[in-house]
């Protein structure tokens, strides 16, 4: 029983049983309209054939009255008119009883509705209603078809008016046992009833089927997101597309999984790059701090007494200490920068920007440092602080692992962007460290030691900073050549023209 239970429960059944219990109202409905229809054709169809037994009885009466002679063939149902309604009515009675061969049972009424005649002899017919005979009487038309109940079953009773001109002068009453019906509309309604259970049992067999036919790309799909639930990211449906609603479904639950699996591998690469990043910090923090801690402990050991020694630890403790400073502002930057954090953008001229910059310079500065200037003003709309520290950084850079080489700055329109672009004639950068250099601590083979590199923190920075304004930045490096970094900023929207007068 829970088996079956849990078979009914579920969506395939509930469908069927939903469009079953649909299709019954609608086969009950038909197979009423069926029997409706099938009664009224054979109660039409039997009526006729009383119409016919009354015609037929007629002409047998008038072929009588022929051959009897002229002298008596005035007389036919007229007689019923004229005077001998007794007469005539057993001549009526027996004559429609003979035609039908004695399963019709005749009652004959004169004018005044009086039971003049019945056929066969002794039997006892069932009668219409006084009103209905009347009407009869008065339209010179047929009666309606009645079904009366008597103690030989039902009779199906039918008033016929026996016609003199335009009027009638008396009624002839047909009445058939109603069985002969009864049995065609029994065997109907057991033809009709086993076709039904037939086709309820086709169409639930059908409606499985076909419901589980549909409802497989279901099943596919609540298979698929167990696995996405035991960890399987990778697990698609892989439904073939299709416009119906199953289709769509497909389509969204795998669009849904593939964002999900992106999501996941992000987030992944995220709590990596962080840990990364936690041991990178830590690691360049531990420097600085572990060579603090050992001058420190050189000076209690008595070495602050000797004033050149002294001298050279302060002297050392002070450029640890500034590299951890420069290495704490540069975390903070990039903290920022995760946290997209709200910029303050301005419009401003960036070649005064630049200018101002190199004038001010850095240690190393080279001897030569040429500047290509855009002519005339250069206004972008940027945080002024970023652009600042983007040129800081790359002028660092430049000297840094350039050192004297020669630089060469410049500035321009480049596609609707302010491009700044600087280039040194160094050493260059390996082919193997070019696609790392954006990478936060990541320092080429050439600059992995301390004195000879920074933190690694620096073109991350500038990249950062240039995407916070809504720009970015490339580079390009060739060794033995140099290196290029490109710049773009978003240019300040074109003041409108003034008016002119």
């Amino acid at each position: 029983m829970r088996r079956i239970g849990h078979a009914l429960a579920s969506l395939r059944w509930r469908l069927t049983l939903t469009f079953i219990a649909l299709l019954l109202p609608l086969l009950v409905l038909l197979a009423g309209y069926q029997y409706v229809t099938l009664r009224a054709s054979l109660i039409s169809n039997r009526v006729g054939e009383l119409q016919a037994n009354l015609n037929s009885a007629r002409r047998l009466i008038t072929a009588k009255e022929k051959a009897l002679g002229a002298a008596t063939a005035t007389t036919g149902t007229l007689a019923l008119c004229r005077g001998h309604p007794a007469l005539v009515a057993r001549a009526v009675a027996n004559a429609v009883s003979t035609v039908t061969g004695q399963t019709v049972q005749v009652a004959v009424y004169d004018s005044s509705l009086a039971e003049e005649a019945v056929a066969p002899v002794g039997a006892s017919p069932p009668n219409l209603d006084a009103n209905a005979l009347q009407q009869v009487m008065t339209r010179g038309t047929r009666s309606g078809a009645e079904q009366i109940t008597t103690g030989n079953g039902d009779q199906l009773v039918v008033g016929f008016p026996v016609a003199v001109g335009t009027g009638a002068c008396g009624v002839v009453q047909l009445s058939a046992s109603m069985t002969p019906i009864t049995d065609v509309l029994n065997a109907e309604i057991l033809l009709i009833t086993a076709g039904g259970l037939v086709m309820v049992v086709l169409a639930t067999v059908l409606g499985v089927v076909l419901t589980g036919r549909t409802l497989r790309p279901m099943r596919r799909l609540a298979t698929t997101a167990e696995q996405l639930a035991a960890g399987d990211l990778a697990a698609r449906s892989r439904l073939t597309p299709s416009r119906d609603e199953v289709g769509q479904l497909a389509g969204s639950f795998d669009h849904m999984a593939d964002r999900i699996q992106e999501a996941f591998t992000a987030q992944q690469d995220s709590e990596a790059q962080v840990r990364r990043f936690i041991a990178d910090a830590s690691h360049e923090l531990r420097t600085p701090l572990t060579a603090l801690k050992g001058y420190i402990d050189v000076l209690r050991r008595g070495a602050g007494r000797e004033p050149a020694a002294l001298d050279a630890a302060l002297e050392a403790m002070s450029n640890e200490s500034e590299r951890m400073r420069v290495l704490v502002l540069d975390l903070l930057t990039l903290a920022r920068l995760d946290a997209q954090r709200e910029t303050h953008p301005e419009e401003f001229d960036v070649n005064a920007t630049v200018g101002a910059l190199l004038n001010e310079g850095v240690p190393g500065m080279p001897a030569v440092v040429q500047r290509n200037f855009a002519p005339g003003p250069l206004f972008v709309r940027a945080d002024r602080g970023a652009v600042s520290t983007i040129v800081r950084n790359l002028l660092v850079n430049a000297c840094k692992y350039a050192h004297g080489a020669a630089q060469h700055w410049s500035t321009a329109v480049d596609a609707g962007w302010a491009k700044l672009e600087v280039r040194d004639e160094g050493p260059g950068i390996p082919a193997t460290d070019l696609p790392h250099v954006f990478e936060r601590f990541y320092r080429g083979e050439k600059t992995r030691a301390r004195e000879e590199g920074g933190s690694g923190l620096g073109l991350s920075i500038v990249q950062g900073l240039a995407r916070a304004q809504g720009g970015d930045v490339a580079i390009r490096s060739a060794e033995g050549v140099g290196t290029t970094v490109t710049v773009w900023l978003p240019l300040a929207p074109v003041p409108p023209p003034p008016p002119t007068d």
